[in-house]
């Protein structure tokens, strides 16, 4: 039984969320594999090929704005939507760049996900909606035989020009951009940050970071700062990045927030009995000790992982504890495309499924998984979020760690308790401030008796 609803309806007299960007919710989108908004600009399209195009695009994320809105989620994270190079033979066929991340060229749109026209009017759609876009945008380098390849080869390393080190070598053999010469960083500048202003756009997520260097980033900080203006979001992807990765970029003043892959990692160990309750509570506690200002972005799943829920062999449960530790936790929470709803996705390229909206016709052949259920616990989380501000700005605080079994204050006013074990747990603690707690999700509790049943979650609040 949920028991949300009262709670929820309290929303209509909360004050609008706090302008920065710590009180916002992010939901991740694959463009080509939400919704086909537009038909007509379908071409090499085939939904049963995980390979390529199945005809996700901006007019399709438009109209369906208001699935990530009643989700709960405040902005839209979508991924690049620049001219992508011609398909690339590989094992498993011809690999097409529906991803967005191999670009033939920075300054056009790829005719398959749409327009600029349709960018900003998704953007002014999302605003009208009280949301935020943020565009994934790549620095690092351009597609397999991309055009520059031939008409600007001066401004790549390629081949034997590929080097060992972090900022020199071609990721992946994708020819690398020289960032280092002025040129080619005030071209990429101009063409990112320009469309930026054109259309809008509140954020970038930003490609592989750490493969470009610190200077870099700190003249990128200080052009977007100038141009667009102190709350644009520059959100920095580097791989397996933690507390210890983010601090050069925090220190230096060159992102304001950086993907958390650790939360995922640690949270799945936790899962799956890897760590128990007491070591992954060391972490949980000081995860998010950053430098004022600065966010670190946790995580379940992502575009280039088997989504958590195949992680945890489909125990939808065990997602629940991992929503609930997400959405309590300090950061910026992203949200992957149909992760509320049960996506499986297991090792690429199985892991970019199409979204699967039911009874709705928006994707061809998409695998039907949807569970609306499952939604409903992500949805009141992310209510939860809004409703208590403390749960995404206040430190954490560990009051039981053993075995299989967490709780922990956000503030002086929630408590959440986690048992990832296979018995029921009593959670009784001395150590709680006074005051009425009330159920405000999953379960209820009794002369300061808290029964939490086994692999479930539960969240309190107190009353002053």
């Amino acid at each position: 039984m949920r028991l949300l609803t009262l709670f929820l309806l309290m929303l209509a007299t909360v004050a609008q969320a706090n302008d920065s960007w710590k009180h916002d919710v992010i939901y991740f989108v694959m463009l080509d594999r939400f919704a086909d908004g537009n038909a007509s600009n379908n071409r090499g399209v085939d939904p049963n090929d995980p390979l390529t195009f199945h005809g996700g695009d901006l007019q399709g994320l438009t109209e369906n704005l208001d699935e990530i809105a009643d989700l709960g989620a405040t902005a839209v994270w979508l991924t690049p939507i620049v001219k992508q190079v011609a398909p690339i033979a590989v094992d498993e066929g011809l690999f097409h760049g529906h991803h967005g991340y191999w670009a033939d060229s920075f300054t056009e749109i790829d005719p398959r996900f749409g327009s600029e026209a349709d960018l900003k009017y998704l953007v002014d759609t999302a605003h009208s909606k009280g949301m935020k876009v943020i565009l994934d945008v790549v620095y690092n380098h351009v597609g397999y035989a991309a055009e520059w390849t031939r008409t600007r080869p001066e401004w790549l390393r390629q081949g034997d020009e590929c080097g060992g080190d972090a900022i020199t070598l071609c990721l992946s053999g994708l020819p690398d951009l020289r960032t280092e010469i002025p040129k080619v960083r005030d071209y990429l500048f101009e063409a990112h940050i320009g469309l930026a202003e054109r259309t809008g756009l509140d954020g970038f997520r930003l490609d592989t970071v750490k493969h470009i260097s610190h200077e870099f980033w700190q003249e990128h900080h200080r052009v977007a700062r100038e141009r667009l203006g102190p709350d644009f979001l520059l959100l920095g992807e580097v791989w397996d990045a933690d507390k210890y990765l983010a601090e050069p970029y925090f220190e230096n003043d060159e992102l304001d927030a950086i993907t958390d892959f650790a939360f995922r990692d640690r949270t799945l160990k936790f899962l799956s009995g890897v760590s128990d309750a007491k070591r992954y509570s060391r972490y949980f506690a000081k995860r998010h000790n950053v430098a004022d200002g600065k966010l670190l972005a946790p995580f379940l799943s992502n575009h280039d992982m088997p989504m958590l829920l195949a992680m945890l062999r489909g125990n939808k449960e065990k997602l629940k504890i991992a929503a609930t530790l997400l959405l309590t936790s300090e950061g910026l929470p992203v949200l992957a495309w149909g992760e509320d709803i049960g996506r499986k996705g297991g090792i690429w390229p199985n892991n970019r499924e199409a979204m699967d909206w039911g009874d709705q016709a928006v994707l061809p052949n998409a695998r039907s998984y949807r569970d609306n259920n499952l939604r409903g616990y992500f949805q009141d989380l992310a209510h939860l979020r809004r409703l208590f501000p403390g749960l995404a700005s206040n430190a954490t605080e560990i009051v039981h760690a053993d075995g299989r079994t967490l709780a922990y204050m956000r503030g002086s006013e929630v408590l959440v308790l986690v048992n990832a074990g296979d018995d029921d747990w009593t959670f009784r603690s001395s150590e709680l401030p006074e005051g009425e707690w009330t159920s405000v999700y999953q379960t209820k509790h009794s002369d300061g008796a808290f029964k939490i049943p086994s692999v479930s979650a539960a969240i309190f609040s107190r009353a002053e």
